[in-house]
């Protein structure tokens, strides 16, 4: 199927546990001139990264992935403290410099599920207490991802998505 492909440029849109190691580095080769493209899926060192198991180097080098998260230096030039706060933790505590992408939105999410069983109290065990605290009381919220609502989707209104390149295995 790569073979077939006749583009200046590749979008996958799967993600690493979907063999898309292999589909890019199929579609490197088969497509030699074409600038491939990843989704937040393939956001990981499973994916960038050649010693994780992850596409070669020179397939990495024509590579740029999308994802809706910045990147630790992107937290650190808008001022957001406590994302500064997770990045520095989680280097003295794994030794990472940069973690994968939404390692943060792990974080903010766990952090803000807590804040919301804690706001509810002892009604923590109803089900609608719980979805109504979440998506109407959370307004404002100055979180790891910076300050944002949840609307009546239950989606944020965070609207900043990074672009990576991938440089020695590491996404930046």
């Amino acid at each position: 199927l790569a073979a077939k492909i006749k583009a200046d440029c590749f979008l996958g849109s799967g993600i690493t546990g979907e063999n898309y190691v292999q589909v890019f580095k199929d579609v490197a080769a088969a497509c030699p001139d074409c600038k491939l493209y990843g989704p937040d899926g393939v956001a990981e060192a499973a994916f960038s990264d050649p010693k994780e198991g992850g596409i070669p180097a020179d397939v990495g080098a024509r590579t740029k992935v999308t994802v809706a998260t910045l990147s630790p230096d992107e937290f650190e030039k808008k001022g957001i403290s406590e994302a500064v706060k997770f990045f520095d933790d989680f280097k003295a505590e794994y030794g990472v410099d940069q973690p994968d992408p939404y390692s943060i939105y792990g974080y903010e999410t766990m952090k803000l599920a807590l804040d919301t069983l804690k706001a509810v109290g002892d009604k923590a065990n109803d089900r609608e207490a719980v979805r109504n605290q979440l998506l109407t009381k959370t307004k404002g919220r100055e979180g790891a991802l910076g300050t944002y609502d949840i609307d009546q989707n239950g989606d944020t209104t965070l609207t900043d998505y990074g672009l990576y390149d991938i440089k020695g295995g590491q996404l930046e």
